[in-house]
């Protein structure tokens, strides 16, 4: 995944994968995670910082919200699958291996199993907040 070009579209519907870009302007370097005029989200519901410990796995599916993930620092392995009912890639699966600085868009109804080396450190931006989408209950 290290060559693929900007950005890019993998073989689940409406995710998206793409480098951070820097620009460095008077001694400062900053990374674009989104902006309004991109593709990723317009609206913005909460933005978190991740850091998974040693062995730990985050495992996430949403009924409405659309999640940015970029990975900051170290690496991370992403486990997609498409869930949507009404997605022509119901049931594809995808895995993502971020060992540079990458975002990807994690469309609602796709299901993620995201595991980080102990040096990772990912965003999450979310188009609604934990209160409006509520991860389901255990069973659902």
């Amino acid at each position: 995944m290290t060559d693929c070009p900007a950005p890019w579209r993998p073989a689940i519907h409406d995710v998206v994968v793409a480098p951070l870009a820097e620009t460095e302007s008077e001694g400062r370097v900053a990374s674009v995670i989104l902006a309004y005029d991109d593709h990723l989200l317009r609206r913005f519901g909460a933005a978190e910082i991740h850091r998974l410990a040693q062995g730990a796995a985050l495992d996430i599916v949403r009924a409405q919200a659309d999640e940015v993930w970029a990975l900051l620092d170290g690496q991370a392995e992403c486990h997609l699958e498409d869930a949507r009912q009404d997605s022509p890639t119901r049931g594809a699966r995808l895995v993502l291996h971020l060992d540079r600085p990458q975002r990807f868009l994690l469309p609602f109804g796709v299901r993620l199993h995201l595991r980080g080396s102990p040096a990772a450190r990912l965003l999450r931006l979310m188009t609604h907040s934990e209160a409006e989408d509520p991860p389901p209950t255990e069973g659902a």
